[in-house]
């Protein structure tokens, strides 16, 4: 939209400079013609006071102007007037009857509508020109009376042998060029020569210029604006389809996705890309969260229907033994429900904070073995071996401490569960060049085939025989594989070739937190 007024700023400045182009043009061509003329007028001088023995006289002779003055051309706006060497105008020819003498006057015809309104845009255009013309403004002159060289100081500067140019503005604000040149042999002056015409031909093309100039500005707006209604028709249109698009999202139920632009490459194209993944996103969590809703009332039910059924079976046996072992089950069932509740508020808190920005990246090597060296002496009843990473200087990841121990805190407590008497666990960390991993493995009975992706489901439990029923949630690898996929890892099970299970951990590395620590 900038581009027209741009354009218009540059053609005011370029047609002031054009003018002045013109000004000096006219003017170095007036001046070779006044040179002419005045070394003719000097040479005829000479021959005719040869011819007539009046060699001592300095003044032009009227028979030499006679002869040579209507080379100025009759009826043209040229005009010549020559002044003797006293200052004293000896010629004219507008007065002569030579020229139109037509400088300063000028008859207006009738003129069309268009080139009256041709004026008025040359006129406005000239003002706003001015205003970025830092050269002086042009005199205002009136020759009309010249008689004496006095009153025209080019004139006398012509007489001691000078050249002069003027430009200047008659009584009617029209502008006049004038050249003022010596009439002088070899040996003196003899008077002076000035040739005045007026500017109406550069006026003339100028305002063909400005007029020009302004079609072509009409031209490039209506361009201009034709090219931003295109171009905002582009973006509103696609961004109000998309408005309606996410309104009809909000009112219905279907879950039906939303409107793509696979057509736009463009930031619209972009934005509907980004809004097109959120609200995918939204439609995921809601589906987890209703499914998350549906198997918590599931796991909440059982353990409430066995105490309904313990609680009215209680108040109706009169046996102790038998009230006792009822009482057993309420505290068992209890309990169940006390732990399920615990950690589906953990899952939701985690849920929560995972969503945040991860802090700035960490050395993970003190973490592993300050984690591995708090284990073994917590379970100092248990062969646990740990490998670090010793040999690593540095291995920042960008994570949170806590959570990161609480995923390792699972799946240790596991692999000592399913660990049998005299088992070992082996803790070892490992690094490449994108990523560290963190593998627990034990020697237990393994995971079945079948169960190594289910196991990390919601409620899901797989527990030894030997332990009782309804001690664990069947939450803690579930919330373990949500904790690692907010670092952008990963967590997987496998069973070893030699029996046992083995869990491993998997954290990308932050390249940019690596290359500022070795800084």
């Amino acid at each position: 939209m900038l581009l027209p007024l741009l354009l218009f700023m540059i053609g005011l400045f370029s047609v002031g400079q054009y003018k002045k182009v013109l000004i000096t043009a006219e003017l170095d061509a007036l001046q070779r013609q006044g040179v002419v003329l005045a070394r003719s007028l000097a040479l005829a001088e000479v021959e005719w006071q040869k011819t007539s023995g009046q060699t001592t006289n300095r003044n032009l002779s009227k028979e030499t102007m006679k002869q040579l003055l209507p080379l100025v051309g009759y009826g043209s706006e040229l005009r010549a007037r020559v002044f003797q060497p006293d200052g004293r105008l000896a010629a004219d020819t507008a007065r002569d009857g030579l020229s139109s003498g037509q400088v300063s006057l000028r008859i207006r015809r009738h003129q069309e509508m268009r080139h009256q309104f041709e004026d008025i845009v040359s006129s406005t255009l000239n003002r706003l020109a001015s205003l970025f013309d830092t050269s002086r403004p042009l005199p205002t002159r009136e020759l009309r009376r010249l008689r004496r060289a006095a009153q025209f100081g080019d004139i006398e500067n012509a007489l001691r042998g000078g050249v002069q140019r003027n430009v200047f503005l008659n009584r009617e604000r029209q502008m006049v060029l004038s050249v003022a040149v010596p009439v002088q042999d070899v040996r003196m002056v003899r008077g002076a020569l000035l040739l005045t015409t007026s500017g109406g031909g550069i006026d003339n093309e100028i305002r063909q210029v400005q007029w020009f100039f302004l079609q072509l500005f009409g031209m490039i707006t209506l361009i201009t604006i034709a090219l931003a209604i295109y171009l905002a028709r582009s973006i509103t249109t696609p961004i109000t389809k998309l408005a309606r698009a996410a309104d009809t999202l909000r009112i219905s139920h279907d879950g039906a996705p939303l409107l793509r632009l696979p057509d736009r490459n463009d930031e619209i194209g972009e934005l509907s890309a980004a809004l097109t993944q959120m609200t995918d996103e939204l439609q995921r969590r809601i589906q987890a969260t209703a499914g998350f809703a549906a198997d918590v009332s599931h796991e909440l039910k059982n353990p409430l229907t066995s105490l309904r059924s313990a609680v009215e079976t209680v108040s109706r046996i009169e046996d102790a033994g038998q009230q006792k072992k009822l009482m057993d089950i309420i505290l068992a069932d209890v309990g169940r429900l006390d732990r399920l509740i615990s950690d589906i508020s953990l899952a939701s808190r985690i849920d929560v904070e995972l969503h945040k920005t991860l802090p700035e990246a960490m050395d993970i090597v003190p973490f592993i073995d300050n984690w591995a060296t708090a284990s073994i002496q917590r379970f100092h009843d248990v062969s646990i071996s740990y490998v670090g990473l010793a040999d690593k200087e540095i291995v920042p990841v960008r994570m949170l401490p806590g959570r990161i121990a609480q995923i390792l805190d699972n799946i240790l407590h596991n692999a000592i569960s399913f660990s049998p008497d005299g088992g070992k666990i082996q803790i070892k960390a490992q690094v490449d060049r994108s990523s560290v991993s963190i593998s627990i493995e034990d020697d237990g009975p393994g995971i079945p085939e079948a169960k190594l992706n289910a196991i990390f489901d919601r409620f899901y439990t797989e527990r030894p025989s030997t332990e009782a029923f309804g001690n664990h949630s069947g939450l803690g690898l579930s919330i373990s594989r949500q904790i690692a996929t907010a670092h952008n890892g990963t967590i997987s099970a496998e069973n070893r070739n030699k029996g046992g299970a083995r869990f491993i951990l998997m954290l990308p590395l932050s390249e940019m937190q690596s290359d500022k620590t070795k800084d």
